[in-house]
């Protein structure tokens, strides 16, 4: 069985942070998501960050040695 990954930006914003909660409820798929809170808040996603399944990535998408 192959293992997904996904990569969700701005995953501290309204849009990223649910789409986070329901990846992690609904399926079993490992996730990074990045941010540097420009507009996204940590406490949106601070119950997740206990998951094993969850890498959070605190920079800007634009860093491409980051990427």
């Amino acid at each position: 069985m192959t293992i997904q990954k996904v990569l969700i930006t701005g995953v501290a914003g309204f849009i990223g942070s649910n789409l986070l909660e329901f990846l992690l409820a609904e399926t079993d798929w490992d996730i990074v998501g990045i941010d540097d809170y420009s507009t996204g808040n940590k406490r949106n996603i601070a119950h997740c960050l206990d998951n094993d399944r969850f890498e959070l990535i605190e920079d800007s998408i634009f860093n491409l040695k980051t990427l």
